[in-house]
């Protein structure tokens, strides 16, 4: 049995020196083409031929978000080049074309609160157009404008605040702080006050909230100071100090 071990090691150290492998280094990988930035396909066009077309970058309103308030432009990001370039503009209202209005600028007289406006652009350029279509927009509501001036506020009790609704809705008026006694005509806005003797006073932080049919709101807010009522502590404790201080004067001039 030793004999064979021993014989195993011989062959083992008689056999060839192994063969050295080099790695071979692998080539490097070839950079991946940034992709062009794809710009927004045409809703329709004159050509067949894309890579023409979209010279159109970007379509933007101003504002993002209108009211029936606002003036409505729309801006258009056009590759110019050296080409001329011409742009049309087409502007609908609830799905209905306006004739009249082809300029970049849609004035609020032809919307009202609710509407939905578009506008699609045409763009010529070196013979080729380009025709797109915008997002659509739905006019905002438009919150409610207090009328009343707060330099003429003189008293409580009978004081009107008046507010209107821009898009034509009604308004209702509401009262958020204010001391006890205070109160504030949900549709006539006349405010009222009848104060309570016995209420301490003090500084009070008023809102007054005039809020449309569609929820929207406006704030006016004011701060005020309510002296003590006839019948409340600190008067009490007021009259019962100024008592003591009479009596206490009383007595030192009757031992003078």
């Amino acid at each position: 049995m030793l004999t064979l071990f021993m014989m195993m090691v011989l062959g083992c150290q008689d056999s060839s020196p192994p063969q050295v492998v080099v790695a071979t280094p692998k080539p490097p990988k070839a950079q991946a083409k940034k992709k062009p930035k794809r710009r927004p396909r045409s809703a329709s066009s004159d050509t067949g031929n894309p890579e023409v077309m979209d010279f159109i970058d970007g379509i933007h309103y101003a504002p993002k978000k209108p009211s029936a308030f606002d003036d409505i432009e729309v801006m258009v990001d056009v590759e110019r080049g050296s080409a001329y370039v011409d742009v049309d503009i087409r502007w609908a209202v609830n799905g209905k074309t306006l004739i009249a209005a082809r300029s970049s600028i849609l004035p609020k007289r032809y919307f009202s609160k609710g509407d939905t406006v578009t506008a699609t652009v045409s763009v010529k350029k070196g013979g080729n157009t380009q025709t797109l279509e915008a997002k659509t927009l739905t006019i905002a509501n438009t919150p409610p404008r207090i009328l009343t001036n707060p330099s003429t506020l003189s008293t409580l009790d009978g004081f009107r605040i008046r507010a209107e609704d821009p898009d034509g809705g009604r308004v209702s008026y509401h009262l958020k702080g204010g001391p006890t006694g205070m109160s504030l005509g949900k549709s006539t806005g006349v405010m009222r006050y009848k104060p309570n003797k016995a209420a301490e006073g003090g500084a009070y932080d008023i809102v007054i909230v005039a809020r449309d049919e569609d929820a929207a709101e406006s704030e006016w807010r004011f701060s005020i100071n309510i002296s003590p009522g006839s019948q409340s502590k600190t008067a009490k404790d007021a009259r019962a100090k100024k008592r003591a201080d009479w009596e206490a004067k009383q007595q030192g001039d009757s031992k003078d």
